[in-house]
């Protein structure tokens, strides 16, 4: 018999199933130093990747939407990502040396206008911030599912409670970790924020997270991916009323330009594709299933 991709596929898919079920845990509220706490996100959110720079430093998160596509938000696509980071609860770059990939290639929304000045909200615009980022060949679903994307616009979301799940440091340090807030919706104000929802931290919801974090995070209702984050988590308060706040991208309306983009891949990855050696394939193949063995047995 011969061992093909999609035999691979279908078995790691399996593996990966079963040990999310199985080792599921419900995720705490308190300390975001408390690896209890990160571990729990990771297992809950899988398809959060955090997207590094040429030299491996973190600069925003994105979560996994197909085989070969990460969402984030339009300003962490103009940051110019190289690598993409898998698998990962807590990320040191003189430490971690696995679980990444190499950017393909990046596509940004055509209406892309991003120049948000929290000084004076009355010059802010922010149209279409949102990005996609690609990574070759398309294998991304054969490390984790891909997050369910909700279809929603800001009126459908009225209300709701969201949650943000991202990277961001721990003190001082150049260590990252998983962390996540809940924030109550409220409609934005500001009508020069397309297709926008904001977000009032809640309350009586433990905060989880010490510094900003989450640029271009994945914002979930229940399971659905609903939104990015346009902003990092923490950066922006009423400063009359003291209360944090996050303005959040809905999806929903983009989701035809999501669809046109990966269904028309950029010409220099599809000759890339073609030329691939099968050996690359074989280590590549090697590389996956070393990578779920340790995920799964951990």
């Amino acid at each position: 018999m011969i061992l093909t991709w999609r035999h691979v596929t279908k078995a790691l898919l399996i593996v990966v199933t079963v040990h999310q079920v199985w080792s599921r845990k419900s995720i705490a509220t308190g300390d975001p130093k408390d690896w209890k706490v990160i571990e729990a996100l990771a297992e809950e959110y899988p398809f959060v990747v955090g997207l590094l720079s040429g030299t491996k430093d973190y600069i925003c998160t994105g979560g996994i939407i197909s085989k070969r596509s990460i969402l984030t938000s339009g300003s962490c696509v103009s940051y110019d990502p190289k690598y993409v980071l898998l698998n990962t609860a807590m990320y040191n770059k003189r430490i971690n040396t696995t679980s990444m990939f190499e950017v393909a290639y990046t596509k940004l929304h055509t209406d892309y206008i991003y120049d948000l000045k929290t000084s004076d909200p009355n010059v802010t615009r922010m149209h279409s911030n949102i990005g996609l980022v690609f990574v070759l060949p398309p294998i991304l679903e054969l490390f984790v599912i891909a997050a369910d994307v909700g279809n929603y616009y800001a009126s459908e979301l009225k209300e709701k409670k969201l949650i943000a799940v991202g990277y961001g440091r721990l003190g001082a340090s150049d260590t990252i970790a998983l962390q996540h807030q809940a924030y109550h919706q409220t409609p934005c104000t500001n009508p020069k924020w397309y297709y926008c929802v904001c977000g009032i931290e809640y309350s009586t919801y433990t905060r989880t997270y010490t510094y900003e974090f989450g640029i271009g995070a994945p914002v979930m209702l229940g399971s659905e991916l609903v939104g990015i984050t346009a902003t990092p988590c923490g950066t922006l308060s009423m400063k009359n009323l003291g209360i944090k706040y996050n303005i959040f991208t809905v999806i929903g309306p983009y989701l035809p330009w999501i669809d046109k983009s990966e269904r028309q891949p950029n010409v220099l990855v599809q000759m890339q594709t073609i030329s691939a050696s099968g050996q690359s394939a074989s280590s590549l193949l090697l590389l996956c299933i070393l990578m779920m063995l340790s995920k799964t047995l951990s």
